[in-house]
């Protein structure tokens, strides 16, 4: 698996759609639009980002 900051998942959890971003720090996040510009949100490394993402999220096509 590759992170690629822009790419969009599906949270299993609540079918909600987030952005995975990679802040100049090169940590991970994921936002849904209403998040934009919110510093609050978690950032974590790439490989945790990875875990996550298996568990918890489904990656969208992209057409």
């Amino acid at each position: 698996m590759r992170l690629k900051d822009g790419d969009f998942y599906t949270d299993s959890r609540n079918d909600k759609v987030y952005r995975l971003n990679e802040d100049d720090k090169g940590s991970w996040y994921v936002s849904t639009y209403e998040d934009e510009g919110n510093n609050k949100l978690s950032r974590t490394s790439g490989r945790e980002m990875m875990k996550l993402l298996k568990i918890f999220y489904t990656k969208m096509n992209d057409s």
